[in-house]
């Protein structure tokens, strides 16, 4: 269990660390996440309703299947970490602009 704790706090940092060195990028599933809550958004006023503000807020994601595989592959290959970290950042995507946000 402390194997599989640090293991998946390991590839959190690696996520993280690689959103800190490009912060006006995110990461492809953060841009689905909010695509998908301004669809949602778009529904609800449509009913003259609303979607729950703390939707909007900052969330604890998930760490993607392409983190994962990024992981997986740098052990077996031996990649580098300064590679791996520049693999992870080149694969953020632009942030898209939410609602209410100005």
């Amino acid at each position: 269990m402390r194997l599989t704790a640090m293991s998946y706090n390991l590839m959190r940092v690696f996520e993280e660390i690689s959103k800190i060195q490009q912060p006006e990028l995110i990461h492809p599933s953060d841009k689905k996440y909010s695509e998908a809550l301004e669809i949602r958004q778009q529904q609800a006023q449509k009913r003259d309703r609303f979607v729950n503000p703390l939707f909007f807020q900052a969330r604890i994601s998930r760490i993607s299947s392409y983190t994962i595989r990024a992981v997986q592959n740098a052990i077996i290959t031996g990649m580098s970490l300064q590679c791996f970290m520049s693999s992870l950042v080149a694969r953020l995507v632009s942030r898209p602009q939410l609602i209410g946000e100005h």
